[in-house]
């Protein structure tokens, strides 16, 4: 009964999941032409769609990344299942 949560449910113990992983080097073949774009608007004074664009391309970076995070380690789940 003297234990804390933390040591009762392992959080502690347990390495966290990363949310983001390494940024695929083929992400840049949407983003530069989306970016290139953007500026072209900027330099025609169209800058809300621009900034679509820009927003756009981050997002694709971030989506990215999520999807390439590192998978959680199967030590982690094995222990689970041996109780």
């Amino acid at each position: 009964m003297g234990r804390t949560i933390a040591t009762r449910y392992e959080s502690s113990s347990e390495q966290k999941q990363q949310h983001f992983g390494r940024v695929d080097p083929f992400c840049a073949f949407a983003v530069v032409p989306l970016l290139i774009v953007a500026g072209l608007f900027f330099w025609s004074e169209i800058a809300l769609l621009g900034v679509v664009l820009i927003v756009l391309s981050i997002l694709i970076v971030v989506i990215d990344s999520w999807a390439n995070r590192p998978a959680r380690t199967s030590d982690s789940s094995s222990r689970r299942d041996n109780r």
